[in-house]
């Protein structure tokens, strides 16, 4: 037993310490309270036509916020995803959840009638949106859609770039038809094909044909156009699992002819949708050509590529993402208003997809599209995008 003198002195020392650790834990515990948790809104295909897709945009978005808060020491950002379903009575809830989540913007969503219906949700929630894959032409109308932005081209561009594209690989003059999904991206990106190929020429006896997003049976249309002997061409304004479901009707309709179409299912996750991949042999797409990426967005770039076949979906659509979930996390975390913020950080952008800037109402130009061919692999099915096109220099080899 020691002497009460030093047992108080003890104590004494023991409060001393006790206090001076707990001084450092509060500093801990004031540097982690004092971050500003920033909720970022993801809206993905996660159910309907884009499904095969949603993981690699999935994927994308989460790296993204990795990197966010791997550069940030003040802020702690996080991703809320809600399944846009392609389908705008899917987006508008989706859409209203991530606003009663409290996010400071929303990336997405992919499908342009997804976008749509979500616009009307998050701009009255003063919530700005970027899409990383819508393309619909109406999108660029600003007082129809506010506060959204998209780091992908109008279909106003790939129409053009489609019609190059046929005419590249030797299809003549009325001997083309148009399929397409009669909603708002099939019908607008139809449109624009069909006005840039009509620019030099006219459809074969076929025409140009609608039919509904949610059908199954395509042998009606494939008959059709395999019964017209000038019809040696068909372009799909489609989805991925419509189009597999026409390439699969075209075929058993004995239709020898060439097959094209947009970026709706262009990506190795037509395969995943089609019976024998043998049916997508020589099947040609557009797809949006991302710039030479910069910045940190090199380094996500050099990942998918490291990885690319086991991610999938289209390359393109995954940078896509990327940037747009880093251009709403950098401008969350200026001072000021957040949409006036995106205009700023969109400014010569250096991302994962190019070097862009958002257009006054929120387009971008974009840097002209990849023309991809299909070679129909027994095993994993092949995927090779050996051609481009721009609108200054045409259809070019990518070699």
């Amino acid at each position: 037993m020691q002497p009460a003198k030093y047992q108080a002195i003890a104590l004494g020392m023991f409060l001393m310490v006790g206090a001076f650790t707990g001084c450092l834990g509060d500093d801990d515990d004031t540097t982690a309270a004092t971050k500003t948790v920033v909720k970022i809104g993801f809206l993905n295909p996660i159910t309907g036509p884009l499904e095969p897709d949603a993981p690699g945009f999935t994927w994308a978005a989460n790296e993204a916020i990795t990197d966010l808060n791997a550069a940030s020491t003040t802020h702690t950002f996080e991703l809320v995803e809600a399944d846009s379903g392609c389908d705008g009575a899917v987006s508008g809830p989706a859409a209203q959840s991530l606003v009663d989540s409290g996010v400071v913007g929303v990336a997405g969503a992919a499908c342009s009638g997804a976008s749509m219906a979500a616009n009307a949700v998050l701009s009255a929630a003063s919530t700005p949106m970027i899409s990383y894959a819508s393309t619909n032409p109406g999108l660029s109308d600003a007082s129809a859609y506010p506060m959204f932005f998209r780091n992908v081209p109008s279909d106003a561009l790939q129409g053009p770039a489609g019609a190059a594209m046929i005419a590249n690989a030797g299809i003549g003059n009325e001997s083309l038809a148009i399929l397409h999904m009669t909603n708002d991206y099939g019908s607008g990106l139809a449109d624009s094909v069909k006005a840039a190929w009509e620019a030099n020429g006219a459809l074969c006896a076929s025409g140009m044909q609608g039919y509904v997003e949610t059908a199954t049976d395509f042998s009606a249309l494939a008959n059709g156009i395999a019964g017209n002997s000038d019809c040696t061409a068909v372009y799909l304004s489609s989805y991925i699992t419509d189009a597999a479901l026409i390439l699969e009707a075209l075929a058993e309709a004995n239709f020898t002819g060439a097959v094209f179409g947009g970026d709706g299912p262009a990506g190795i996750g037509l395969y995943e949708k089609l019976t024998n991949n043998a049916t997508a042999t020589n099947v040609t797409v557009s797809a949006p050509r991302a710039g030479a990426s910069a910045g940190s967005g090199a380094a996500f770039e050099a990942k998918y590529d490291a990885n690319a076949a086991d991610i999938g979906s289209i390359k393109t659509y995954v940078l896509t993402t990327y940037d747009a979930v880093m251009i709403i996390g950098k401008a969350a975390a200026m001072d000021g208003q957040i949409n006036d913020n995106i205009k700023t950080t969109g400014t010569n952008y250096e991302g994962a997809s190019g070097t862009f800037t958002f257009l006054a109402n929120g387009d971008i130009n974009g840097a002209g599209y990849d023309i991809c061919t299909y070679d129909g692999g027994a095993d994993t099915g092949g995927y090779t995008c050996g051609k481009y096109w721009t609108a200054d220099e045409g259809v070019q080899s990518a070699s």
